[in-house]
């Protein structure tokens, strides 16, 4: 069946979509969701978007992923978080201390503040009754099979719509044939399940080896690991900059750069990581751009 295009009717249709509210969810980064545009609508991102976010490792991939999470919770959207490296009291003691902003180490086992855990946990539970945050967690996942089995549970009997899959290499093992092939099979599949079921989607990746070794030069989507695919997949592709990382104390400074858009314009966003409560935050007009680092700070 096709469409018309050019048709009063088809364009009342239009209008009327055109006009309807934006159902789309804002990431903590406003220069991000100003760029997301289509079904974004300025505001974030869309349902039925699969959006790649691609690090180094050890350069606040992760972080990144539970501060969207975060933001996503802080709007009263339920969050599925399927996490393939660590266990679900590892990625909760991270997360408390983004929602709540309580130091990390305090919450951590080894260090652990009673005092600092009140809070942090209060602060997860301030919304009224009928908006507390739903993060749903997993036991460890190991295969495709089971982050699928996870967002589909999630889905049908929670109404989640917006996941966090962290990381997909890590669903993939053997040599690089192999971990491409699979690369593509999960992501061919996540793919369809944002669209199919109108979910956001977030897919976490890291950089193959050549990209990943270069600290001269900001990375680019070829160089996620696992070919193409996964640029091809998806609406949007954010890179974290190693090459322009600089970290002193607690504090790190770099850019996320908006290296694919299927529905605006691309950019790049400075960005800085607080290491004490692990929170990222996007760079305001006030501060002067020649404060964030430059290629190769990494190495510095």
């Amino acid at each position: 069946m096709s469409d018309n295009i050019l048709t009063p009717e088809f364009g009342e249709s239009y209008v009327g979509r055109a006009l309807a509210p934006v159902d789309a969810v804002p990431t903590p980064l406003h220069t991000v969701n100003a760029s997301c545009r289509d079904d974004g609508g300025g505001v974030g991102l869309a349902r039925g978007w699969f959006v790649v976010v691609g690090g180094n490792p050890g350069f606040g991939k992760s972080i990144l992923g539970l501060n969207l999470a975060a933001e996503a919770l802080r709007r009263g959207e339920p969050v599925g978080y399927a996490s393939l490296e660590m266990s679900k009291f590892q990625l909760a003691s991270r997360f408390y201390a983004i929602y709540s902003g309580e130091p990390a180490w305090q919450i951590e086992r080894g260090s652990f503040n009673r005092h600092a855990w009140d809070r942090a946990f209060q602060a997860c539970q301030a919304a009224p009754s009928e908006d507390k945050p739903y993060l749903a967690v997993p036991d460890m996942l190991y295969s495709l099979h089971d982050v699928l089995d996870f967002m589909s549970r999630e889905r049908e009997y929670r109404f989640v719509r917006w996941f966090v899959v962290d990381y997909l290499q890590i669903v993939g093992v053997g040599d690089e044939d192999e971990i491409n092939r699979r690369v593509t099979e999960v992501t061919t599949h996540l793919r369809q399940f944002a669209v199919q079921h109108q979910c956001v989607v977030i897919a976490l990746s890291q950089f193959n080896r050549t990209t990943s070794s270069n600290y001269f030069e900001s990375p680019r989507p070829q160089g996620l690991h696992g070919g193409m695919i996964l640029e091809a997949s998806a609406d949007l592709v954010l890179l974290l900059d190693h090459s322009r990382m600089e970290r002193q104390d607690h504090m790190a400074r770099s850019y996320l750069l908006i290296a694919k858009n299927r529905h605006g314009p691309l950019g790049e966003v400075a960005i800085e990581w607080d290491y004490s409560n692990l929170r990222v935050r996007e760079c305001i007009p006030a501060e002067e751009p020649h404060d964030w680092p430059t290629h190769g700070s990494a190495r510095k």
